[in-house]
């Protein structure tokens, strides 16, 4: 545990430039779901008037 700790000092600098990359690739992910089930939904009701 200690050793694990100890060793934090030399890493956290990279977890502050990949944290926005990580929430950039995050968003992306999640809206090209959003998108996928959005058209699945209009493929499977065609009857409904676009909007």
């Amino acid at each position: 545990m200690t050793f694990t700790l100890a060793h934090v000092g030399h890493w956290y600098h990279v977890l502050l430039y990949l944290a926005p990359i990580l929430l950039i690739g995050l968003g992306l992910w999640w809206s090209s779901r959003r998108e996928a089930r959005r058209e699945r939904e209009d493929a499977a009701d065609p009857d409904q008037a676009p909007q």
